[in-house]
């Protein structure tokens, strides 16, 4: 179809080459208005970032180039300072990764300038006087499947993506011609913790080629690194494109394990070898996947692992595994997620981090500028939590927790599924408990005038009042600490705790 000059046609395979070609035109005016809205996000974000896009000096690769240099000469002053010959060794291999990286980002640098930033300048120029030709591919109406723009110069691949079950859109420069380059990484993990480290990766952000090769694509320093010190021996790297982001640019690398081709056949067998491991090897694998396609909440300390549901399904029997860990799957839209409680989020990583050399990569590798999920998992293992039962008491054998509100408020209570027997439990054993219905949950709870009637709840419910209050006055909340004053003086609570005055006398 040609609307004011601007073609859109459905693109057709065109045997021994890459690149679609023009097929059937568009007439359905629905078609049209979906593709036009990808193009219209692609040139808002193009205007967005015209200063680094088309600027005669900048480019997407100077703050990346920038970031590694700063990076390099970090890590040439510690392997200077190291005194464990591994930590050392791993540095050094680290340091020759950077020092090819960065060669690459040179490399691609002075290509934008000379090649890349015209061509798009050029076709930018056409799209908006609508002297250019737009193939479409994938399915235009239905959601849960991708729908993509297509456009070529000699030098540029284009991809404006819907992207599939969701409404974000993606936007690639596939950039042509760029070389790419052979590394060779020394063994610097012991056997079973290199197929940990593998496993996780192939099972996130990796995956295995046609030539079943295994392979990664990437947009940050650090899982390029992060990715070779996995994979010993040849390695072949290159940067295939950038994405132009609402927040940024950034670029994008593939990295293939040479020397491991034909090792690992599907990722179902990845699962299989990765349901093997022991216990240990087993944390090691599940926090390569948590870097791959999970996040760190430094605020609740919680780790969480995200997948779509076809991947649950390919997950098997480790998903068994992680509940085992007390991991809870909960259903996230278009994803599910396992989430951990903060003491046993802390303990995991803990864990994970005692090992030396894995501390001392992920602590390198955390001074990146884009190293920010590491850094989280660094702080988290360093965090104390709060033990079992810190702010709940035991009422007729039920755990009940003690909440204070912001006006100082304070109830007793229990969120269960069985709610009903929890209420029958607790009014037998002679408390005045009541049932309450709060969004979706029911909660068993008693306020502070049934707290009064019972001296023994008043006491228990003071104590757990006490700590929370030097908690919350240590960590500087001030509002927090007043709210809990108001509830202890509602309830009478002494000043000093029974066990504090025991041991003054």
């Amino acid at each position: 179809m040609v609307l004011n000059g601007l073609r859109i046609c459905w693109g057709k395979k065109v045997r021994g080459s890459r690149r679609l070609e023009c097929g059937e035109e568009v007439d359905d005016p629905r078609v049209v208005e979906e593709t036009m809205r990808l193009i219209n996000e692609f040139l808002s974000r193009v205007e967005k970032h015209r200063a680094i896009l088309f600027s005669n000096s900048t480019t997407p690769f100077d703050e990346p180039i920038r970031a590694l240099s700063n990076w390099l000469r970090e890590i040439r002053v510690k392997i200077e300072e190291s005194s464990n010959e591994n930590i050392t060794n791993l540095r050094r291999a680290m340091l020759d990764a950077g020092e090819k990286t960065l060669e690459l980002l040179n490399q691609a640098r002075e290509k934008w300038l000379s090649t890349y930033r015209r061509e798009l300048e050029e076709l930018i120029s056409k799209l908006k006087s609508e002297e250019v030709r737009i193939i479409i591919s994938g399915e235009p109406f239905n959601k849960n499947k991708s729908f993509v723009a297509h456009f070529y110069t000699e030098s540029l691949t284009i991809y404006l993506e819907r992207v599939a079950k969701t409404e974000s859109i993606t936007i690639t420069l596939r950039l042509n011609g760029l070389r790419g380059t052979y590394i060779s990484v020394p063994i610097l993990f012991s056997g079973n913790t290199l197929r940990a480290m593998q496993y996780g990766l192939l099972l996130t952000d990796g995956s295995i080629s046609k030539d079943r090769y295994p392979e990664m694509g990437t947009n940050q320093l650090w899982q390029v690194i992060t990715w070779l010190s996995a994979w010993p021996r040849k390695n072949h790297m290159r940067i295939r494109g950038v994405s132009i982001n609402d927040n940024g640019i950034n670029i994008m690398w593939n990295l293939m394990a040479i020397n491991h081709r034909g090792t690992l056949k599907s990722k179902t067998e990845v699962v299989k070898e990765a349901s093997k491991l022991n216990n240990e090897d087993f944390l090691i694998f599940l926090l390569f996947a948590i870097l791959g396609d999970g996040s760190v909440d430094i605020k609740m300390k919680t780790v969480k692992l995200s997948m779509s549901e076809i991947k649950r399904k390919t997950w098997d029997n480790l998903i068994e595994i992680l509940k085992d860990l007390k991991f809870r799957e909960k259903n996230e839209g278009h994803l599910i997620g396992y989430k951990v409680c903060p003491s046993k989020a802390v303990e995991l990583v803990s864990r994970i981090l005692s090992d030396t050399l894995i501390k001392a990569l992920f602590e390198d590798l955390s001074l990146l500028p884009d190293a920010e999920k590491l850094r989280r998992l660094i702080t988290l293992a360093s965090m104390k939590v709060k033990p079992r039962g810190w702010s709940s008491i035991e009422v007729a054998g039920i755990k009940m927790t003690v909440s204070v509100n912001d006006i100082g408020h304070v109830e007793l209570k229990a969120v269960r599924k069985d709610y009903e027997a929890v209420l029958e439990t607790l009014k037998n054993a002679g408390y005045d408990a009541e049932l309450s219905r709060r969004g979706k949950r029911y909660v068993v709870y008693m306020g502070i005038d049934v707290i009064r009637k019972y001296p023994e709840l008043v006491s228990k419910v003071c104590e757990v009042l006490r700590r929370t209050h030097e908690e919350a006055a240590s960590e500087g909340k001030e509002r927090r600490a007043k709210a809990i004053t108001r509830a202890m003086e509602r309830l009478n609570c002494p000043t000093q705790s029974p066990r504090a005055k025991n041991h003054h006398t």
